[in-house]
């Protein structure tokens, strides 16, 4: 969940700017290449550095999340 809550909270303003540019016809301000770049400069660090967050220890202790409760919960999208 902390992964999908950074990815999320990290493109949508990419997301948006593409949007409004194809909506109201404005070429697009990025190529593809360059939004490539964005994603591997500003992703790559923070991204390492959560993945090498110590895990929880009592992790496998809980019960799982049910099968019907979303990915993406209502707090992410206000991150």
């Amino acid at each position: 969940q902390k992964f999908v809550a950074f990815i999320m909270s990290v493109h949508i303003a990419e997301v948006m700017q593409i949007f409004f540019c194809i909506v109201t016809g404005i070429p697009v301000m990025r190529t593809p290449l360059q939004i490539l770049f964005l994603i591997l400069v500003t992703d790559l660090p923070p991204s390492i550095a959560l993945g090498m967050e110590p895990g929880d220890s009592s992790i496998l202790e809980d019960r799982p999340r049910p099968r019907d409760e979303p990915v993406v919960l209502n707090w992410m999208w206000v991150s």
